[in-house]
């Protein structure tokens, strides 16, 4: 008898392994729990992090391209002709802007004076303080075969306009046709490959769907005011865009009027804010969250 009541005593009776298994499934169940709400916070805070990534990186881009307006953009008529690439800002309306500048760097300084007859400053060439530039594209179009447009500037002021038909490491050179003989002084002159730079905010049509910041660049060697520019492929710069605009102010900080900008009010832009926002779901209880940036920037190659 003893001994059938110890073996009785030793095993589990089923209440007990029942409430045994019962904990181990609450166990299990908030492990589950737990292992999901910190997925779901990482995709969420991810989702906020892609949407501060995407805006960032277009008003980055926007910003930069802003800072160099009007950078080596001639200040004077076109030689022999009427064609004037001022003001450099050309269009500006709350979500659209359109400006010239040097913006990739192609400027570079005229080292000799072309001559006819002369081996070091021959008439069809121009020795430059830097090819590099030029040497890099290959005197083409970026992502083309079409030959690499540029304009000669003398003090700033008058220009004409030119293309890249090659350039010579050894001299520092470019070539085109069309130089005039002793036209463009040494020391008081200069090449640049000027930029449009073209930005629009297109807004959806149909929400969810978001909005969305566009780029495109012409590469010219005389100045286009229509905006916009047909016949083109605008480069996506910033997705997820909920709300965009731009503001405009001349030296005294003063807003200027117009949608778009007319007449004074274009070349008197000195200052442009930016507005970007932007839709993440990682908000508290994960409801949508705006994400907004600001910026105002000093065009200083604009002021007079």
């Amino acid at each position: 008898m003893r001994s059938l009541a110890h073996n009785r005593q030793s095993g589990l009776t089923f209440v007990e392994l029942l409430i045994g298994l019962t904990i181990t499934l609450f166990v299990i169940l908030g492990a589950l729990a737990a292992y999901l709400q910190g997925n779901t916070l990482k995709a969420h805070a991810q989702d906020m992090l892609t949407v501060q990534s995407n805006l960032r990186l277009g008003l980055d881009w926007l910003s930069r391209d802003v800072r160099m307006a009007g950078f080596a953009v001639p200040v004077g008529q076109e030689i022999g002709g009427t064609a004037i690439w001022t003001p450099a800002v050309f269009h500006a309306s709350p979500t659209a802007l359109a400006f010239r500048s040097d913006v990739d760097g192609g400027a570079a300084e005229i080292v000799c004076t072309p001559k006819s007859g002369s081996s070091d400053c021959p008439t069809s060439r121009l020795r430059l303080d830097s090819i590099e530039y030029f040497q890099e594209l290959n005197c083409k179009k970026p992502g083309t075969t079409t030959a690499l447009p540029f304009v000669a500037v003398i003090e700033g002021d008058q220009w004409k306009r030119f293309s890249c038909t090659g350039f010579g490491t050894s001299d520092g050179s470019i070539s085109a046709s069309g130089i005039a003989d002793e036209l463009y002084p040494g020391g008081q002159s200069e090449v640049a490959t000027i930029e449009q730079v073209y930005y629009r905010y297109v807004a959806s049509s149909a929400p969810p769907t978001f909005g969305r910041l566009e780029r495109y660049v012409r590469y010219a060697n005389s100045p286009d005011s229509s905006f916009p520019p047909s016949g083109v492929t605008w480069e996506v710069v910033a997705r997820n865009v909920t709300d965009f605009s731009f503001e405009y102010r001349d030296e005294n900080n003063t807003v200027l009027s117009g949608s778009p900008l007319s007449g004074t009010n274009l070349a008197a832009v000195r200052r442009i804010v930016i507005f970007i926002e932007g839709l993440s779901q990682a908000g508290p209880q994960f409801a949508p969250q705006m994400l907004q940036m600001r910026t105002e920037i000093l065009a200083r190659n604009l002021e007079s």
